[in-house]
């Protein structure tokens, strides 16, 4: 009988049931549970075929056969869907069990196959297994075709299972080897021996080791530093002895041609199934670039502090060659300033990282050095105004003395020039015993480190000329301060001898107004007297003759008391009032009654506010200054009325004449007479002044404003 139906229909209606992958299933138990068997059955005969599918449900099986008898059916069969198991007559009239098996793997298709027949032998038998047949049965023992079917079903989930777990680890392996090759961390292992185990060739590319010159290896490992392989060894002990899960410490280590790099290593333990610690895992951090970075960024905020202590590039350069040194990892730093007169470089500072002979040599000669340009390294910097790298230095052996430098080991040398815009003050100069490619960052750090030192020089220089000016000017200033002082004195004393000599001339004066006072009344007004009498005698002779002559006697003795009147009128003006008892409202107010009386005018005194006591000359002054105002108001004035007022406002005593008279002449102009100017005279001696204005269109205002605070 021949099947060609592979699937079997829902009861329910609903469609074709889908058949469980075999790893799915368990031997029969799974064929009791329902599922199905599907099987190619490669056979010629029907009948045959038949009782093959019987011997399977008798097993336990609910098989799903197909018959196939030439290659093309199979080959239609193995395109249209899968099997789980193969059963192929090992003869037949066009084709054979072995050729359905070749078939089967030119697919790749591992699928139980069975060969069943009724004529094999022994050799065809092994002949058929050795060539991929899983099992064979002879068609008179089908009773054998249950338990090969069940053992085989389980051999092919057993061999999925295997597989299934093989391309997981594969997929896994891959995508391990993907992470750790894409990650820039370097990942080594060791066992608990310290055995290194496995590296990875991100660490390999970061110590410049290959991976089998690397596994295998026990500490110390060949990218130890041999000045500090105690110290990493410490640090991993206390590490491992810590019990962390996780621990970071930072370390150094040694590439193949002898560069230091800075590692941030990162420690985790590996355990096994049981929990017990099997190993330990390392991740390691290439940190060079940022630890070269702190280091000179350090540096460059130690020479700012440096400088901003320092008067001087000379007093900065010890600590700045000692910051530098460190932050750049060279072996010495020396830094060159320019000399007194700015044509040679001399030695400011040099420092060294350790003091060995040799080094200690090359650091002497160096101070009995100093540089033109074009002389030697610094001077090829100073030269040519940029720096210089060179590296080895046996390339170039333009320094002073290049014996010494071989001998003290050094390879490479750097300078680089202290400079802003066009003025140059100095060379920064390195010496390293490793070889060191010229480095962008390196250059730029030290090019704004020497614009930064230069514009410290700069400023400093123009400090020191600041100062240089400054105590020079103070010394100008204070010669000439005393120059000033000398001439004030001078003029002080010249002005005291002329104040003195003005208050001598005034008191001479007065003097002399008193003396022609005198003269005018006792002299001149007796003799007039005398002169009255007389012609009055003559008159009265005359009269009494009746002479015609007696009336022109009369008219010259009226002349002669005018004169005598005016006379006296002119003592008495000219007379000075004795005004050192009196204050000065005392005396203003005198001189206003004694003018109504002598003149029979207008005249009154008014004084507002709390006059100060004065000095006597000062009261003198104001006296004669009123008086002058006064005088100038009745006799060239025609004045009638006149008023005095005396008082104190913003801190100045104020003198004012009005009166109702001719205006006088402006001070200023060229009509002023002696009296004006006279007044404007007494008002200057004590610190005043004199303003003269016409009082409308009748009058004049007399004003006189003394400061008080002038007469302390």
């Amino acid at each position: 009988m021949k099947r060609s139906e592979t699937t079997s229909l829902d009861p329910g209606g609903s469609g074709p049931t889908t058949v469980p992958h075999p790893a799915q299933r368990s031997g029969p138990a799974a064929q009791a549970a329902g599922s199905a068997l599907r099987v190619l059955i490669v056979e010629d005969s029907e009948n045959d075929a038949l009782l093959l599918e019987i011997e399977l449900q008798r097993g336990g099986y609910e098989p799903l056969c197909e018959r196939v008898q030439t290659r093309n059916d199979m080959e239609a069969a193995l395109a249209r869907q899968s099997w789980d198991l193969i059963i192929a007559d090992y003869v037949m009239p066009h084709f054979n069990g072995l050729e359905a098996l070749a078939l089967v793997k030119s697919h790749g298709l591992d699928i139980p196959f069975i060969i069943v027949s009724g004529h094999i032998t022994d050799n065809t038998a092994v002949a058929a297994m050795k060539a991929g047949a899983h099992d064979y049965v002879m068609k008179d023992n089908l009773a054998r075709l249950g338990p090969a079917v069940e053992r085989e079903l389980r051999e092919a989930d057993s061999r999925r299972a295997r597989r299934a777990v093989d391309q997981k680890l594969r997929v896994e392996e891959v995508f391990r080897q993907a992470i750790e090759n894409s990650i820039p961390a370097g990942i080594t292992v060791v066992d608990l021996d310290g055995r290194q185990t496995y590296v990875n060739p991100a660490f390999c590319a970061m110590v410049d080791w290959k991976q089998e010159e690397l596994i295998g290896a026990r500490p110390p490992f060949v990218y130890w530093p041999r000045e500090q392989i105690e110290l990493i060894t410490q640090k991993l002990e206390t590490l491992i002895t810590s019990n962390s899960q996780t621990s970071a410490l930072e370390l150094r280590y040694c590439r193949r041609t002898g560069e230091r790099i800075d590692v941030l290593v990162q420690v985790t333990p590996l355990k096994d199934a049981f929990g017990n610690i099997s190993g330990w895992v390392s991740s390691n951090s290439d940190i060079s670039e940022r630890k070269q970075a702190e280091a000179r960024l350090a540096a460059e905020h130690a020479i700012t502090r440096q400088l901003a202590k320092a008067q001087s590039l000379e007093q900065a350069a010890p600590g700045i060659a000692e910051a530098l040194l460190h932050s750049l990892e060279v072996d010495a730093a020396a830094i060159w300033v320019l000399g007194a007169h700015d044509d040679t470089l001399q030695l400011a500072a040099i420092s060294c990282r350790e003091s060995s002979p040799e080094m200690r040599a090359f650091t002497e000669a160096s101070h009995q050095l100093s540089f033109k340009p074009g002389a030697g390294l610094a001077g090829r910097v100073w030269e040519q105004g940029a720096p210089i790298w060179v590296s080895p230095l046996e390339s170039d052996l333009g320094l002073a003395h290049p014996d010494l430098a071989m001998a003290a080991g050094l390879r490479t040398a750097m300078g680089f020039p202290v400079q802003s815009d066009s003025h140059f003050f100095g060379v920064v100069q390195f010496f390293a015993r490793r070889l060191l490619d010229q480095d962008q960052s390196i250059l730029n750090m030290m090019t704004a480190i020497g614009s930064e030192i230069a514009q410290f020089t700069q400023r400093r220089r123009a400090e020191a000329e600041l100062r240089r000016a400054h105590d020079e000017l103070e010394v100008r200033v204070q010669r000439r301060t005393a120059e000033l002082k000398t001439t004030n004195n001078k003029l002080q004393a010249a002005i005291s001898e002329r104040k003195r000599l003005e208050n001598e001339l005034l008191e001479i004066t007065e003097k002399e107004r008193r003396r022609i006072a005198l003269d005018l009344h006792d002299d001149l007004g007796q003799k007039l007297s005398g002169v009255a009498m007389m012609t009055k005698g003559l008159e009265i002779k005359l009269t009494k003759v009746k002479a015609d002559t007696a009336k022109d006697a009369g008219r010259i003795h009226a002349l002669i008391q005018e004169a005598m009147t005016h006379a006296s009128d002119l003592a008495h003006d000219l007379a000075t009032l004795d005004l050192k008892q009196k204050t000065i409202t005392e005396a203003l107010d005198h001189l206003a009654v004694h003018a109504r009386e002598l003149f029979g005018i207008s005249c009154d005194f008014k004084f507002r506010g709390e006059v100060p006591a004065l000095e006597a000359s000062v009261v003198m002054q104001l006296y004669k200054i009123a008086q002058e105002a006064l005088t100038n108001a009745i006799k060239h004035g025609k004045a009638t009325r006149v008023d005095i007022v005396l008082g104190v406002e913003n801190q100045s005593l104020l003198l004012t004449v009005q009166n109702n008279g001719v205006p006088f002449p402006d001070m200023h102009g060229r009509s002023s007479g002696m009296g004006l100017r006279i007044m404007s005279y007494r008002a200057n001696l004590i610190g005043g002044e004199v303003d003269i204005k016409a009082n409308g269109s009748d009058g004049s205002l007399v004003t006189c404003r003394v400061p008080l605070d002038s007469r302390k």
